[in-house]
């Protein structure tokens, strides 16, 4: 087989222009610091590395949205953490004038006091997270949580829902709050079971919840709807107490005692009354024909437990029986700010269990992210020494080949001929 000299020439050429792209291939590899300049150099290698691109990418956004998230639900633990002082507030602001010699000079101070930490409490409802969202209100949070209708009555505007954001794969977080069992739906009085005296009422006595020995009656009451009637009568050592529950609100015509009497007898100053699971006590001496109501299951809001201190503080107490009928007020108010005050609590704690997954979801974020980074950067990142090793071998390799290659160009036949 003949292999011109045009042959060789141009097979010696090829082989030189690959030394050349070689070396060429390394000088870039040494300027860039990679090895993967493009994806035909390492098909497989770029695959890897764009998975791992589009998951640090996918990282990347769930580690922000934690962020706000975490934002967020910090700013509702600082505001809840100021409704518990506001409400620790009014609670010294109630005991204040509830000792029974507190002067009209010192309920009209109450009285302002209480208006100011009513308006303190709205603008705490309606907090704004750092992205401007209504935190209390939802999945509504476009707009404020909490309105004061013509008639001063507070309302809900939000929804029980919340807005969800991912911080993982498959795993979102709530990145609102719902205030509507926060700052409305509270149960009332102690343990959800509320009492409150006949505005008709003579003797000095008020009413409080002593507390629930047997949770499983309370709830079937509180299901059914059962409220219960206290009444006395008689009169000194022959006063007595008889106790029925039904339907409606008692003393109203609209009161049936479908469950006739659940309890009575003769009534001993100082002592509490038990029945269906509910212990009351009587503070005083009440009048024949004083009477008490108690629901179960009763609700609240903390804006109608400040609205109702106001109140208590502007009742006239001119005679005993008025100033019994504000201490009882004042007594239902500041049991229904301790059941506030176990609500807010409560929503602060699940709050910081929220706070507490973000965090662990944030640390194995940035693990994995950190590891990704590591498999990209192995993929794509030269080995110096060895580069350069190369580039010095392929160089010196390039040269000897150019000098070779120069050397046969200039061979000819007629070169050895002499003129």
């Amino acid at each position: 087989m003949r292999i011109s000299t045009n042959e060789f020439l141009l097979g010696s050429l090829n082989e030189l222009l690959a030394q050349q792209e070689n070396v060429n291939q390394l000088n870039r590899e040494i300027a860039s610091g990679e090895t993967m300049l493009s994806a035909s150099s390492d098909p497989g290698g770029a695959g890897q590395v764009v998975g791992l691109a589009n998951q640090i990418g996918q990282l990347t956004y769930d580690a922000a949205n934690g962020q706000a998230a975490t934002q967020t639900l910090q700013s509702g633990v600082s505001t809840l953490e100021q409704v518990t002082n506001l409400l620790a507030q009014l609670s010294q602001t109630a005991d204040s004038v509830a000792n029974g010699t507190s002067s009209e000079s010192d309920r009209q101070s109450a009285i302002a006091s209480a208006q100011s930490l009513q308006q303190q409490l709205m603008q705490l409802a309606n907090t704004q997270g750092p992205n401007g969202a209504y935190i209390f209100a939802g999945s509504k949070s476009n707009a404020p949580a909490f309105s004061t209708q013509s008639n001063g009555q507070v309302v809900f505007n939000g929804d029980a829902a919340t807005n969800q954001v991912e911080i993982a794969p498959s795993l979102s977080v709530a990145s609102t709050i719902s205030g509507q069992n926060i700052f409305m739906n509270i149960p009332a009085g102690a343990d959800g079971v509320a009492v409150s005296a006949s505005s008709g009422n003579t003797g000095g006595a008020y009413a409080t919840i002593g507390g629930v020995t047997d949770l499983s009656q309370v709830t079937a009451a509180s299901l059914a709807g059962t409220q219960y009637d206290i009444s006395f009568g008689g009169s000194g050592s022959s006063l007595t107490y008889q106790v029925t529950s039904g339907k409606g609100v008692p003393g109203s015509a609209g009161y049936i005692a479908t469950s006739g009497v659940v309890a009575s007898g003769n009534y001993a100053a100082g002592s509490d009354l038990a029945f269906d699971g509910i212990d009351v006590s009587i503070n005083g001496t009440p009048a024949s024909g004083d009477s008490f109501a108690v629901q179960a299951g009763a609700t609240t809001s903390l804006f109608q437990t400040v609205q109702n201190l106001i109140t208590a503080l502007q009742l006239p107490q001119a005679s005993g029986a008025q100033t019994t009928l504000a201490q009882q007020s004042l007594q239902n108010v500041i049991a229904n700010i301790g059941g506030a005050q176990t609500s807010v609590l409560s929503a602060q704690a699940t709050l910081g269990t929220s706070l507490a997954e973000i965090q662990s979801v944030q640390t194995q974020t940035s693990a994995l992210s950190a590891d990704d980074g590591t498999q990209m950067s192995n993929l794509q990142s030269a080995n110096l020494p060895q580069v350069l090793a190369n580039y010095s071998e392929g160089l010196t390799a390039l040269q000897a080949s150019e000098l070779a290659f120069a050397k046969v160009q200039g061979l000819t036949l007629f070169a050895d001929i002499s003129p």
